[in-house]
């Protein structure tokens, strides 16, 4: 399973995913997506954008409503009692070319049953098709696939910045095996340093940031958090950070819901972070052009990507070929 994630809005998802699917004519994928995605104008910013387009046998879970703005032939297959704003989550077998609006559940729970659904039925591989501030999709894959596009700024320097803090967040290392016994943790709590668990008065730290932390006394080796760091809490762990020495166990990378800001200055700390359930990237796809109509120079843009990570960037729509094992 392959999610896809990007830095922004319009950053250039389904462009990729539609050069994956063109680069494996003989696959039987299986799409889906995080919410709406394949329409004609964003909803947010109005602009162009591509649409999913499928070959016959494809497979596609998506909101009964979004067929009737789909230009394929379709034979339904299962109904999964997903419901959304659009309708019910259905899945469609292709029978025609065509492009295809694509909205997918909206949790992870609803997702991995939409994925088990779409292999169940002969899908070789699944892809999920995100939305720009909805990561958490990516936990329901195998592997993602970050997305780097010039739309996120008109400053290359800035934008490949920002992909290094962003790709640095998505491959965190896995928590050493004496700590993996805190997935079965369901509070926020702080761990010594003989690995002791000691739970904290809170369910989590989402609004609750500065009650978390005034609860860790300054020999905590460990902050671990079973839900989400959102950006407040970020903040202030930075902002706190002479009054505590420890480091950060989180469910996995997407549980930091920061913006770019306050992702350099967590990790300009240099505290210890890892997870409990690593995520694997695949490689970084470079869209050095916008759709409001800005472009950066291919050459330089891959550059810049290349001098912050040491994963494989490639433009999919100018590189040769993409590996079918990505």
């Amino acid at each position: 399973m392959l999610s896809l994630v990007g830095n922004a809005k319009n950053a250039g998802k389904t462009t990729v995913l539609n050069a994956l699917l063109s680069a494996h004519p003989t696959l039987r994928p299986g799409i889906t997506s995080i919410g709406l995605d394949g329409e004609d104008l964003d909803t947010v910013s109005f602009l162009p954008k591509p649409q999913i387009a499928l070959a016959p046998g494809a497979l596609a879970a998506t909101a009964e409503g979004c067929l009737k703005q789909s230009a394929f032939r379709w034979q339904l297959l299962e109904r999964t009692g997903i419901m959304t704003g659009l309708g019910e989550i259905v899945i469609v077998q292709a029978q025609s070319p065509g492009a295809c609006l694509v909205g997918g559940p909206s949790s992870v729970k609803a997702m991995e049953q939409v994925v088990d659904s779409l292999l169940r039925l002969g899908a070789d591989k699944v892809f999920i098709d995100g939305a720009f501030a909805r990561s958490s999709h990516a936990a329901a894959g195998e592997a993602l696939i970050y997305v780097a596009g010039a739309h996120q700024g008109p400053d290359m320097a800035r934008v490949a910045e920002n992909a290094r803090y962003a790709l640095r967040r998505f491959t965190l290392p896995q928590a050493a095996q004496p700590l993996r016994y805190l997935a079965g943790e369901q509070h926020p709590g702080w761990v010594d340093d003989s690995h002791g668990f000691h739970p904290l008065n809170a369910v989590s730290a989402l609004g609750q940031a500065q009650a978390v932390l005034d609860q860790v006394p300054p020999e905590a080796a460990w902050l671990y958090l079973p839900g989400a760091a959102g950006p407040e809490f970020v903040r202030r762990f930075v902002h706190q950070r002479k009054r505590h020495r420890c480091g950060l166990i989180l469910a996995d990378g997407l549980s930091i819901v920061a913006g770019d800001d306050a992702l350099r200055h967590l990790f300009l700390m240099e505290r210890p972070l890892c997870v409990l359930r690593p995520l694997h990237v695949a490689f970084v796809a470079a869209n050095p052009y916008s759709p409001s109509g800005r472009r950066f120079d291919n050459a330089a843009f891959l550059a810049a990507l290349r001098a912050v990570t040491d994963l494989n960037v490639i433009n999919v729509l100018e590189d040769d070929a993409i590996a079918p094992d990505e």
